[in-house]
């Protein structure tokens, strides 16, 4: 094990120091003796000294045996949300096997592609329509869009090493952008929208159905999908002409895909809970052979997401269940005076605090466990309405993953193909950032308050 290891391990372990204190006044006991693994497994998250699973199992394990907390540590594994993100990983693992979002990507490729700014659209279109299915962009677009079109980049003489301007650069910044308007959209196209949902219902108590949020941000987020191709083109020129650009499409998984969204888009009609859709598709692709079950059972990324996605989230409904947030709160608003501030004035600050922590964050799903709950909890010491919170936070905890190449898990990949140099990614990350939050301020705001979803304005 290396040294750098070891530290993270023991910061990691700091906050259960915390347990040799008494319960600060007027906060209940339970949430005192369960705050410290929370904080810890925050910290691991963040700092991840082994995996997120990892992280998860030790902290309840510990926390399982020296407070008899065996109740509250597997309380999240039963939360429909946490099956509703795994089942949708499973679908997207039938994405892949069955090869439909290639087949959906170079269908697109086909229409869309005979120039740069084509072949963006396409891309974006793409990811779009696979979007609702796949709750992992590093899946999504990491795994099944940007290895199509790092393919016709390079097959077009543009490479990491030879005339990456041409349109691998292009292709590659414009992805990112591409992955978060996408992954906002959907409640089930990025896993840390789940736990953005869940800390919404637990601390702010407002249950978000698909539908509601799919209304609630596919027109700002539309807005930056359609308008990225054409300023990302602006900012990175590419030098190519005319594409050769005919491609393929076919059948496959569609006609369950579309069940799916259909039953998920009608569930306020039909009282069709969402996860149970999920397990519904899963059903239906191992009753039909579409996936088998040896294939699910070898899925690390589905196993590991169940255990620190249900675990984190039954720590944290766990807090709320103890009054902890509720008392932090009232701690708040004792001590700090809210009145100085507009209630437009504090989500402004309260956005850019959150955008400036950004950079201590490798994952999009740690952020939102650590920071919407501070943000949330903030605003119901000022009074803040509870939608206009929802709204402002989860647009600022998804679009805020522009600023850096590792906040989200497609950051990587498509920084890792080496087309664009750092400070290039960052500069523009951070431009794209503030301009999704002017097209958020612009449309998403007199959007939401034509919908009577806004009202701090």
């Amino acid at each position: 094990m290396k040294k750098s290891q070891i530290i993270k391990i023991i910061v990691c372990f700091l906050p259960l120091l915390l347990l040799f204190l008494p319960a600060p006044a007027g906060m209940n006991p339970k949430a005192w003796e369960l705050f410290p693994f929370y904080a810890g497994a925050i910290l691991g998250i963040m700092l991840h000294p082994f995996s997120e699973a990892a992280i998860l199992l030790i902290f309840l394990g510990f926390y399982s045996v020296t407070m008899k907390g065996q109740a509250v540590a597997l309380s999240g594994y039963a939360l429909a949300m946490t099956w509703l993100v795994v089942g949708a990983f499973v679908i997207a693992q039938a994405f892949r096997d069955t090869q439909l979002g290639k087949r959906i990507a170079y269908h697109l490729i086909r229409i869309f592609g005979r120039s740069a700014i084509g072949l963006g659209y396409a891309a974006a279109f793409s990811d779009f329509i696979i979007a609702p299915m796949t709750p992992s962009n590093a899946a999504r677009t990491g795994g099944i869009i940007f290895p199509i079109f790092r393919s016709v980049a390079e097959t077009l003489g543009s490479t990491p090493n030879h005339n990456p301007e041409k349109i691998g650069a292009y292709l590659s910044q414009l992805l990112y952008i591409i992955t978060m308007a996408t992954g906002i959209t959907f409640l089930t196209s990025y896993a840390a929208n789940g736990v953005a949902w869940a800390m919404t219902d637990q601390i702010l108590g407002l249950q978000i159905s698909w539908i509601q949020w799919t209304i609630s941000f596919i027109v700002p987020a539309g807005v930056v999908l359609l308008l990225a191709p054409l300023i990302i083109y602006k900012i990175y020129k590419p030098t190519i002409g005319k594409i050769d650009n005919k491609r393929i499409a076919a059948e496959g998984l569609k006609d369950l895909f579309l069940l799916a969204i259909i039953l998920w888009s009608t569930s306020s009609y039909t009282k069709i809970n969402s996860t149970a859709v999920v397990l519904a598709f899963i059903a239906l692709t191992l009753l039909t052979g579409v996936l088998k079950w040896k294939d699910i059972a070898v899925n690390g990324q589905i196993w590991s997401t169940l255990i620190w996605y249900g675990g984190i989230l039954g720590m944290a409904g766990a807090l709320n269940k103890f009054q902890f947030f509720n008392w932090l709160a009232g701690w708040l608003e004792t001590y700090i005076d809210f009145s100085s501030f507009s209630h437009i004035g504090l989500l402004i600050t309260l956005v850019f605090a959150g955008t400036a922590c950004r950079y201590l964050f490798v994952s999009c799903g740690a952020y939102m466990a650590s920071v919407i709950p501070v943000q949330y909890t903030i605003g119901l010491a000022a009074g803040l309405p509870k939608m206009d919170m929802f709204l402002v936070f989860v647009m600022c905890g998804v679009m805020g993953a522009y600023v850096t190449h590792y906040a989200n898990a497609a950051g990587p990949v498509l920084f890792g193909a080496g087309y664009v140099p750092l400070k290039k990614w960052w500069a523009t990350g951070l431009f794209m950032t503030l301009v999704s939050y002017v097209i958020f301020a612009l449309i998403g705001v007199p959007y939401w308050k034509i919908l009577g979803l806004f009202s701090s304005l």
